[in-house]
């Protein structure tokens, strides 16, 4: 399956009107989701500087490795992107006072909006997650979304809202923490746990069913700026929170157990992975690194931009005009290259990046605006997909 264009009645190609039909019914669907985890499929990519611009979606289970644009052009708003749960996307609506997030599955071509709420506290960061089924063939679908948001200088309060509610509550459980969300504000979900990146030594953790939030410090802290390199990410792998830093010449994996104790998975020399892999251009990016050229500040040369399900994405700029995007899976050791920021016509590199785990789930809300991507025509309905 591959996403198709907004103009075509269907994204996926099908070889027959019959199978249409089937896949088109929600047992389908629903017998998917139950029966199998969601495989990761490919990468989301969005130009931090100009969020205006096409979202691209790289696959990487095909043979040759194809951009596929305007993926999420059905949206007819520009969004920025959030996260990926199970097939779902969660977008914000681009603009300083425009906070409305967009649900969409990029299958179907089909999406709904909610307002987030409403008061003076500055939004910070935005978490999702989408629980296609349960464990139940008659339960229905559901997401959450959980929004942090900063109070003062010292303090975080969030806010939570499920689709089987249908509206957005305010909790009164708040983390006290004197550092800035990093990552874009994008939460990443292991275990039952949204996690936030803050600038500093510290991760911001939510427990979804206990609505109760806690710091988290790093298993080792960051190495301060004008001391050396120092590129972090985190993501998820088999339900546990995986931390990714790029430091003094080495790759680290450190695992966050479900009682928060971290254990080290991972050290692996940057050089050494060139010895093993010829086409990792480490010693030339580290050669050529520089950080302005002709005026345009440039992002760090190499860096850790996304991880899901062992996969870890590279991003290293070998030179000015060529900056290379490794798939690295560090349990199996291997790696190849993905694509280029230049194929992509993204050539700066300020980059948001998305796992992205293509399904066929269908989604259920109460009083939700549906947008369809054949007129853009809201209208009300209680079914996204029939």
């Amino acid at each position: 399956m591959e996403f198709g264009s907004s103009s075509n009645d269907g994204p996926i190609k099908c070889v027959s009107k019959r199978w249409q039909e089937i896949i088109s019914d929600t047992f389908v669907p629903r017998l998917q989701c139950l029966s199998t985890k969601p495989l990761l499929s490919g990468f989301l990519f969005q130009d931090v500087l100009d969020e205006s611009n096409e979202v691209k979606y790289i696959p990487f289970s095909n043979d040759e490795d194809i951009v596929q644009n305007s993926v999420l052009d059905f949206i007819p708003e520009h969004i920025r992107l959030i996260a990926s749960s199970n097939g779902p996307l969660c977008c914000l609506k681009f603009g300083v006072d425009d906070e409305v997030v967009f649900i969409c599955n990029p299958i179907k071509q089909k999406c709904f909006r909610l307002e987030v709420p409403k008061g003076n506290d500055r939004i910070e960061g935005l978490a999702f997650i989408f629980n296609p089924f349960c464990n139940s063939m008659d339960k229905s679908p559901s997401f959450k979304l959980v929004s942090i948001t900063r109070k003062g200088d010292f303090e975080f309060s969030f806010h939570i809202y499920s689709s089987e509610i249908g509206e957005w509550r305010n909790l009164e459980n708040n983390c006290y923490c004197d550092l800035d969300l990093s990552c874009y504000g994008r939460g990443v979900f292991a275990g039952g746990i949204f996690y936030w990146m803050t600038q500093g030594n510290i991760i911001i953790a939510f427990d979804v069913e206990k609505e109760q939030s806690q710091c988290i410090t790093l298993p080792l802290p960051r190495i301060p700026p004008d001391e050396g390199l120092c590129e972090v990410c985190i993501g998820e792998s088999e339900d546990c929170l995986h931390y990714i830093i790029i430091a003094r010449a080495a790759l680290q994996v450190w695992v966050l157990s479900c009682d928060h104790k971290w254990s080290h998975k991972h050290l692996i020399s940057l050089a050494k992975m060139e010895e093993e892999y010829p086409y990792f251009l480490y010693i030339e990016g580290k050669i050529s690194a520089v950080m302005d050229v002709g005026g345009v500040i440039l992002p760090t040369w190499i860096e850790p931009i996304a991880f899901k399900d062992g996969f870890l994405l590279i991003k290293l700029r070998c030179h000015f005009s060529c900056t290379l995007i490794y798939m690295y899976n560090p349990d199996v050791g291997t790696m190849e290259t993905l694509i280029t920021l230049e194929e992509m016509g993204l050539p700066v590199g300020y980059l948001r990046t998305l796992p992205y785990c293509m399904s066929l789930a269908p989604m259920q809300s109460k009083d939700i605006l549906l947008i369809s991507s054949k007129n853009y025509t809201k209208v009300e309905d209680k079914f996204i997909y029939k």
